[in-house]
């Protein structure tokens, strides 16, 4: 198999859309899944934390508990991806902002193609406009596909 293709997945049409793109790819390109879902935050919580924070200010350390509705989203993607017979199929979760986490997945696990829906608008990107589809198509040095 090749490399992976990542998919940036929550529940939206537009996520459903990319998942269903990705898994379409998946079976052409004889490539794994890599399905992942962001509980979108505000801060990092690996990064420095000061301003308006208790203790010393240093980065929380994980593993963090999986958050209940990341584990029903991913739930969710698992039965479509297994639903479409994809044969090799991962599973992942983050917390902080989804553009970013989502190009870091992509070259951490040196993804071939990052497949993501349009419309996938954090709170915080809404109120400064910024966009995560073009924010992975900005940064991820990979190719990537966004889904309308």
């Amino acid at each position: 198999m090749s490399s992976p293709i990542l998919v940036g997945y929550e529940r939206s049409e537009s996520a459903d859309r990319a998942l269903a793109r990705a898994i379409a790819l998946a079976h052409e390109r004889h490539a794994s899944l890599l399905v992942l879902a962001v509980h979108e935050a505000a801060l990092d919580p690996t990064g420095p934390r000061a301003f308006g924070t208790m203790g010393d200010g240093s980065p929380m350390v994980g593993p963090f508990p999986e958050l209940p509705d990341m584990h029903e989203v991913l739930g969710e993607a698992r039965e479509k991806v297994n639903a479409a017979g994809v044969k090799k199929a991962t599973y992942a979760w983050a917390i902080g902002e989804p553009g970013s986490l989502i190009v870091e997945t992509g070259k951490d696990h040196h993804c071939q193609l990052i497949v993501v829906g349009q419309g996938h608008h954090s709170f915080l990107g809404r109120a400064f406009g910024a966009d995560t589809a073009a924010e992975v198509e900005k940064h991820a040095g990979i190719p990537v596909e966004v889904v309308d």
